[in-house]
């Protein structure tokens, strides 16, 4: 049978936001399919596995960030390999920051990151909470939450698409993509909500398309659904 690796970076840390349930869409759409999905949890201090096929880290505070930093430049040159070899990575907000080249606080401090996405944020006073609604290059639409203070400069990487509405990145566009990888601001259930994106990262770590089955098709109308409500919320269209 084959056995998907998922590395879980720093759970404890940065999770406040319920975004391990990114780690359990991507663990469970996998054995839908009959394929079996190890979670591979990391924390500060451990060694990492010598292999992966798809790397997850969540969103945190200031707080959360520093106590992880310094491990995350440990680990940093092994991030950069899988991630040049393909192996894809979700970053979402607080751990994208931490993966990009570099954090200035707001205090000015700045923190480097481990180098992973070619993307610089700067921690601002002022808070960007709300719905959120993103349209990618392929016409389809994102939906999810966002809670950060950041302004977010992509150094010649792509965003991972057009703001219909919220903050984003502060320039009208929302998240990068590199390679196969993804960060975005949007924080807790982006993948049960957009299962699509689920799909396209767990189809690259597999190498291969996904075909539906019952559970995903069920579970995908409730998705569709909440996108559905948050467009209508914000009166726009997906």
């Amino acid at each position: 049978m084959t056995v998907l690796r998922i590395l879980h970076l720093y759970p404890a840390e940065l999770g406040i936001n319920g975004d391990a349930g990114n780690v359990l869409a991507l663990a469970e759409r996998a054995r839908w399919r009959g394929i079996d999905a190890e979670v591979v949890p990391h924390a500060v201090g451990g060694e990492l596995p010598p292999g992966v096929d798809l790397v997850h880290i969540g969103s945190g505070p200031l707080s959360g960030q520093r106590a992880v930093h310094e491990d995350v430049l440990r680990i940093a040159p092994r991030l950069r390999e899988w991630q040049a070899a393909g192996v894809p990575f979700l970053a979402i907000a607080g751990g994208w920051q931490l993966l990009g080249t570099g954090l200035e606080t707001p205090e000015g401090e700045l923190l480097a990151g481990a180098g992973v996405f070619p993307t610089r944020a700067a921690l601002g006073s002022k808070r960007h909470v709300g719905e959120v609604v993103v349209r990618l290059a392929d016409g389809s639409t994102v939906a999810g939450f966002e809670n950060h203070s950041a302004r977010t400069v992509l150094d010649g990487a792509e965003p991972l698409g057009r703001l219909v509405s919220g903050t984003g990145n502060g320039d009208g566009t929302e998240g990068v993509v590199v390679g196969a990888s993804i960060g975005t601001h949007l924080h807790g259930p982006l993948l049960p909500m957009n299962p699509a994106l689920a799909d396209r990262l767990l189809g690259t770590a597999l190498r291969g398309e996904l075909p539906p089955v019952p559970q995903t098709e069920r579970v995908d109308r409730y998705a569709t659904n909440a996108r559905r409500a948050i467009a209508d919320r914000l009166g726009v269209s997906l």
